[in-house]
């Protein structure tokens, strides 16, 4: 393990702790990264330091200060994700809350109104848009899944006059691998139509975004690379960004409340404070810009290279395992950060291994993810109902996969 990397480890101190005496074995990154001891730090210094009122709503010293805190924050996000400006940049919770907003904000026209997926969409992504069409609103298309991957013909052809916005995860949360974003770009511009590209999974171990292969809009969750829970942001490029309509309305958004005969009427701040309503989560802005200039230092590449190591080494560690089927394209996997395996062996329970990991590896606690893994499009068109899935980061090692092949062995042993 290179030196950056593994002072970068020291930012993590669940690592050393015990769970009823056990040592963690943690591969469930995927779902979430652990968090970091700096971003922690930020989180804290600026609650207590500063915890004034920002948005532009006071002008009194503290709140100057916090809002350049926050536009600090903003920047640093910004150059991350790849956008032309901060002026881009609209923070949001995470993937989840981003999604929810370009759904609902998005200018959908009785002409454009089809929304075409990948089979990979995490359902972060997918439900939004599937309520809209549920509600008449809007007409969604999925593209076919051909060898654990988008069938990228598939979707070419599905995109049409009368698409409006098509939908790739950048790296998906089931199958491993990546997914080709620039071509997915060319495609949904050819047509005349936007990109939005789910960078959750891609973002924590490749450090960057959608945005740099063409999406109009992209999005990724802090919690996923170390940084506080419901922290995150949604890029959004200018000529996108123009047309989208406010969805989440309150103080900080609008910029007069105007009476006439008519009524009351509101007129909307442009750019992404039309988007950012009420009290913002400034300190956990403050925690994402730590982290994110954190892994920066430590530098993507080595993080990548890494990660990259691991997953080729884990996909040939499971080769010899009889009983299991690794799920995925072999040779895209190790550009990912997952596994994803499915028991072949006769009585094979994944609940039951689950709780095995859990219990029954002497000295250790060996955390994975079971199940759909909130994706049920992936899970739909394959055919799998359930996965084991091993996910890694910059704290893992040849060691946990090593404690996870053991363990698995074991148990099949036992059936």
């Amino acid at each position: 393990m290179k030196k950056n990397i593994a002072a970068l480890n020291s930012e993590f101190p669940t690592l050393n702790e015990r769970f009823g005496g056990r040592r963690l074995v943690y591969l469930d990154s995927a779902c979430t990264v652990l968090k970091m001891r700096c971003a922690a730090d930020a989180q804290r210094r600026h609650m207590l330091l500063l915890g004034g009122c920002g948005g532009k709503r006071s002008l009194h010293s503290l709140a100057s200060a916090m809002e350049e805190d926050f536009y600090g924050a903003r920047s640093k996000v910004a150059s991350f994700m790849g956008a032309e400006s901060p002026e881009e940049i609209i923070f949001t919770s995470g993937v989840t809350d981003a999604a929810n907003l370009l759904a609902n904000a998005f200018p959908f026209t009785p002409l454009r109104n089809e929304v075409v997926f990948s089979p990979l969409e995490h359902n972060a992504v997918f439900l939004p848009f599937e309520r809209l069409a549920a509600a008449g609103r809007i007409k969604i298309k999925v593209a076919p899944l051909k060898d654990f991957k988008v069938d990228m013909g598939g979707l070419e052809k599905l995109v049409g006059a009368k698409t409006a916005l098509v939908c790739v995860t950048h790296a998906p949360n089931i199958f491993g691998g990546t997914c080709d974003a620039a071509a997915a770009a060319r495609i949904a511009h050819a047509a005349g139509a936007y990109l939005f590209c789910d960078d959750a999974q891609y973002a924590p171990s490749h450090g960057r975004c959608g945005a740099a292969d063409g999406a109009d809009a992209c999005a990724f969750s802090g919690h996923k690379l170390g940084a506080p829970y419901f922290t995150g942001a949604l890029c959004v490029k200018k000529p996108l960004l123009g047309r989208l309509r406010p969805w989440r309305v309150g103080g900080g958004t609008v910029e007069s409340v105007t009476r006439s005969a008519r009524g009351y009427g509101a007129k909307y701040l442009g750019g992404y404070q039309g988007f950012e309503a009420g009290v913002q989560n400034y300190s956990g802005a403050a925690g994402l810009a730590a982290a994110l200039a954190r892994l920066d230092r430590a530098g993507f590449g080595a993080i990548r290279e890494h990660v990259s190591s691991l997953t080729a080494g884990a996909l040939k560690a499971l080769d010899g395992v009889k009983g299991v089927r690794v799920l995925g394209d072999r040779a895209a996997i190790p550009d990912g950060s997952l596994i994803s395996i499915a028991p072949s062996k006769k009585g094979f329970s994944v609940p039951d291994f689950n709780l095995f990991l859990n219990q029954e590896v002497k000295g250790r606690l060996v955390a994975v993810r079971t199940g759909r893994h909130c994706a049920d499009l992936a899970c739909l068109n394959s055919g799998y109902s359930e996965t084991i899935r091993l996910s890694f980061f910059s704290y893992n090692t040849q060691a946990d996969t090593d404690c996870f092949v053991s363990a698995l062995e074991k148990y099949l042993s036992l059936l």
